[in-house]
């Protein structure tokens, strides 16, 4: 192979590479967009309850602003149940996610009339868009 060939053969794969790379980081950013979408598709039904900027104050539920790494059933000027009252646990999107799958089952006597999503895609949608709107 000649020189010239050889060259070329090189370029040809680095740009090939180049390509790969740029589709592969486009399909994660896309993938990542549509995730957040989803996600606030879905908390549109959240803010019949709930508030999310850090300003405005509490509506049937609490407002989540600032909720992640926060103890459950903490906010000082909102009334709470009992059931959350008593909740012994601090939001991280591990337990979001087990609370948003069945909400009744984690904290029974809870007055939230939400059923909780079942599906695993939803509800990491769900906390993916979250983690854009409620984290100061």
């Amino acid at each position: 192979m000649s020189m010239k060939y050889h060259h070329l053969s090189g370029f040809l794969c680095f740009v090939a590479a180049g390509v790969t790379l740029f589709t592969i980081l486009n399909y994660t950013a896309l993938g990542a967009e549509t995730l957040v979408q989803r996600g606030q598709k879905l908390f549109k039904k959240c803010v019949h309850c709930h508030t999310y900027n850090q300003h405005q104050g509490h509506r049937i539920g609490p407002n989540l602003y600032g909720m992640f790494g926060r103890k459950a059933g903490a906010i000082a000027d909102y009334d709470y149940s009992e059931a959350w009252k008593t909740a012994d646990f601090t939001w991280t999107n591990k337990t979001l996610d087990t609370y948003l799958k069945a909400p009744h089952k984690m904290i029974p006597n809870n007055r939230m009339p939400f059923n909780g999503l079942s599906r695993a895609d939803d509800r990491r949608a769900l906390i993916t868009y979250m983690k854009t709107i409620v984290v100061p």
